[in-house]
């Protein structure tokens, strides 16, 4: 079983002032270049990049061009954004279960 991690800010994303920031800094460092990342995007409103390595993956939501969800799966991905978590004093919950 994995866990889906979500990181929010401790206001709403409508109210968060450094989502844009956040966002931006996040692309910044993943990259399908070096073969570690592997880019995916179904819809319009939706980004997910996903560790070639564990499998791990960070998806982010979209309104309008800016970020309204963030979700993780432990590994690569949440080692990836625990400095982001940390530097924006975000806030990590549980949002479901997946069995694989």
């Amino acid at each position: 079983m994995t866990a889906t991690l979500e990181i929010k800010p401790s206001t709403s994303w409508a109210d968060f002032a450094e989502a844009d920031e956040l966002s931006q800094l996040i692309w910044d460092g993943l990259s399908e270049a070096d073969g570690a990342w592997h880019y995916m995007n179904f819809t319009t409103d939706t980004s997910i990049w996903e560790s070639t390595l564990d499998g791990s993956t960070v998806t982010m939501f979209y309104q309008d061009d800016r970020l309204q969800e963030l979700l993780v799966t432990p590994g690569i991905a949440y080692d990836y954004l625990l400095a982001f978590i940390q530097r924006f004093r975000l806030l990590t919950s549980t949002r479901a279960q997946i069995t694989g």
